[in-house]
């Protein structure tokens, strides 16, 4: 379940709370109140309580105007809780949380079941091709990305989506890090990339960890982290480049007339 889910759970959850402690201090105060002014036992005040609040009204009327002062406070508390608790309920499955968390679930279900699978952390430009060339070849993956635009594009592909902070350990290990075959970082931040190969590595020693790398010295820093390989896709592209312009050969033959 990612924050802003679980946020709004909490949230939900609290409200009920609130609600279930409001009206238990009613149904209190209110027992006492019929076994004072109507003289009652305390067990028949509760009844009394709850028969008013509830508004069934199988219990006779008070006898004097304090007993009916009591009755008329009682059904105004019980009705206005009863349309706050309708308004929240009605306002968690309306606002779409429900089937949020349903949907997470589902996920969470999935990912659960993966094993051998791979782990992309950050699903920008890189992440996303790395996910397609890894589709291509029947791979199980899982993507961990902290900003939620993205969720819609993995959700497309088809691809198990995690929002937060890949270099979070219990991210990592919500998307199976101890049954995954390999860890990829390639979030924007080179820092963030140390952050998720450290973690991976603390979390499981001998899981594969392939990192990207912008910058000469983030390299060096991701080998020292535990990262097994570091690719820099700007010096991966500027080789090929150079590669094509010597006419190595891995050139690609121009197509000839026939």
């Amino acid at each position: 379940m990612n924050k802003l889910h679980r946020r709004e759970l909490e949230q939900f959850n609290r409200r009920l709370i609130w609600l279930l402690c409001a009206l238990l201090v009613v149904v209190v105060a209110g027992s006492f109140a019929f076994a004072i002014v109507e003289h009652v036992s305390p067990a028949f005040g509760l009844l009394w309580t709850l028969d008013t609040i509830t508004t069934l009204g199988t219990v006779a009327e008070p006898r004097d105007g304090g007993g009916r002062l009591i009755v008329a406070v009682l059904e105004i508390i019980g009705i206005g809780t009863l349309f706050y608790g309708l308004a929240t309920v009605a306002e968690f499955f309306v606002s779409g949380q429900l089937s949020g968390i349903l949907d997470e679930r589902r996920i969470q279900k999935m990912i659960d079941s993966y094993s051998e699978h791979y782990i992309v952390c950050g699903y920008g430009r890189v992440g996303r091709q790395v996910a397609r060339d890894l589709k291509e070849h029947n791979a199980q993956i899982v993507v961990i990305d902290h900003d939620p635009s993205h969720r819609e594009t993995a959700s497309a592909d088809g691809v198990p989506y995690l929002e937060g902070h890949a270099s979070d350990d219990d991210l990592l290990l919500q998307a199976g890090i101890k049954r995954a075959a390999a860890v990829i970082a390639c979030v924007d931040s080179d820092a963030e990339n140390i952050y998720v190969a450290l973690s991976a590595r603390e979390l499981r020693s001998d899981i594969k960890v392939i990192a990207r790398a912008s910058a000469d010295d983030a390299e060096r820093k991701l080998i020292r982290a535990g990262a097994d390989q570091v690719i820099s896709p700007y010096k991966t592209t500027g080789t090929a480049m150079a590669r094509w312009a010597l006419g190595e050969p891995n050139r690609r033959t121009p197509p000839t007339d026939s």
